[in-house]
């Protein structure tokens, strides 16, 4: 009974999809048709929207990962009188309204020749969502019981391997939670992408918004459908490969 109430809302989506003629007031359209079907499938940014939205979501987050694994614990485990301001600066992207600061960033990106290019637009898109990756792995820290890590040192284990064969296999649901929530991200990011990135690199956000805000609602449809496809497969594959490669990483046998 609740699948029915998840699956509602695209219900219409997936009807409005098919539809040529839908009046306000009537329940099913009075005409069909697949010409936004044809629209996108004829449209040469489909394809590269959707590679650069795959590109940029795994880039953002693979280097979230990277900044987030030493910050977490550096949070979790140090005792210092800076901490708290530790926390508020890497956590100032979830307190600051990201419109009063974008035209900061955007000023910053064309002092250092990153607009208009993919290098760019995979910054930006690491200021929205690190601080949520970071918060996961900074509460598994927290919950990660510190005698693993002191018996390790007593064994006289370095602390590259105790990062490589016991932090990162233990934490690989919190990993793959906080990769899921970067990528999440990063793929309905619009306006620091469509900014910073300008008429040059087109996501399938900034392809979709025109058609849902005012255009032609049947390929708008069409497109958000696309877009839900897309971030499950994204999902699932990210997860996929970044099991394989810590498992691959820390010699632990699949």
């Amino acid at each position: 009974m609740l699948g029915i109430f998840v699956f509602f809302p695209f219900i219409p989506l997936l009807i409005g999809s098919f539809s040529s003629v839908w009046r306000f007031g009537d329940l099913l359209p009075t005409k069909f048709s697949l010409s936004a079907y044809e629209y996108i499938i004829n449209n040469n940014f489909t394809l590269s929207s959707i590679k650069y939205n795959i590109i940029i979501s795994y880039s953002v987050a693979l280097i979230n990962l990277i900044l987030a694994m030493p910050a977490s614990y550096f949070l979790a485990r140090t005792e210092s009188a800076l901490k708290k301001i530790y926390i508020i600066i890497l956590f100032a992207p979830l307190i600051i309204p990201p419109l009063s600061s974008i035209l900061g960033i955007h000023f910053n990106m064309i002092m250092y020749g990153l607009t208009g290019n993919l290098l760019g637009i995979i910054l930006v898109n690491v200021i929205p969502s690190f601080p949520y990756v970071l918060l996961v792995l900074l509460m598994a820290f927290r919950n990660f019981p510190s005698s693993l890590e002191e018996a390790a040192l007593i064994d006289g284990v370095s602390k590259y391997s105790i990062y490589r064969y016991i932090f990162i296999p233990l934490l690989i649901p919190n990993i793959v939670v906080a990769s899921t929530i970067s990528i999440l991200i990063s793929l309905s990011e619009y306006i620091l992408t469509f900014l910073i990135g300008g008429s040059k690199i087109i996501t399938l956000p900034i392809l979709m918004f025109p058609f849902l805000s005012g255009g032609d609602k049947n390929i708008g449809a069409v497109y958000s459908i696309l877009f839900i496809i897309v971030n499950i497969l994204a999902l699932l594959l990210f997860e996929f490969f970044i099991v394989l490669a810590i498992k691959r990483y820390s010699r632990i046998r699949i």
